[in-house]
């Protein structure tokens, strides 16, 4: 099958399960990515979502033009970013429509509660994910700077209710400056 076919493809279907945000998409996008295709290695995965959250824009859309980009260029950039919005989209464009009149109803409600426990498995899975990525081969110390890292940025967003690019700014200057100093090599 043509590659671009097969880009487009992958992403329509990450795209028409990508519920609950992002973070719930972690799962789907790595085993696609991964494991079924072998576009990206692992390493290159961790580093993709941490570009993605980093730049402006939907992760899942960042995602999808990295890894196009990379395994067909402008052209596997353009129908796999095309790919992953195409179903979301149009289900909002039905949902805006339509549903939005029933929202209150007994069987809308319960549907919605319901997602919302998968929802919480998918990002609880995705959590697991990416710390094991992330801590994967690295010594003592550099796993010791890695929490010291997390704790500040988590303290930053969640209890001083900074602007999440500050702590993204001051994580990337810290970690640059580390390296400068040979704790990452």
């Amino acid at each position: 099958m043509n590659q671009l076919f097969t880009l487009f493809l992958s992403f329509l279907r990450i795209g028409a399960v990508m519920f609950g945000g992002h973070y719930a998409m972690i799962p789907i996008l790595r085993h696609d990515v991964i494991a079924r295709h072998g576009w990206i290695g692992e390493k290159e995965f961790l580093d993709l979502w941490a570009i993605s959250e980093s730049t402006p824009g939907p992760t899942a859309l960042n995602a999808a033009t990295y890894v196009g980009y990379k395994t067909q260029g402008l052209p596997g950039a353009m129908v796999a970013t095309l790919g992953v919005v195409m179903v979301p989209f149009l289900v909002m464009l039905v949902i805006t429509a339509g549903v939005r009149k029933y929202y209150d109803h007994f069987v809308v409600r319960s549907i919605l509660y319901g997602l919302r426990g998968a929802i919480i498995a998918l990002v609880v899975s995705a959590l697991i994910s990416i710390v094991t990525g992330v801590y994967k081969g690295l010594n003592a110390w550099q796993a010791g700077t890695m929490n010291v890292i997390t704790i500040v940025a988590l303290l930053l967003v969640v209890f001083l209710k900074q602007n999440p690019l500050v702590a993204l700014g001051l994580s990337a200057l810290l970690g640059l400056g580390l390296g400068f100093l040979g704790l990452w090599g």
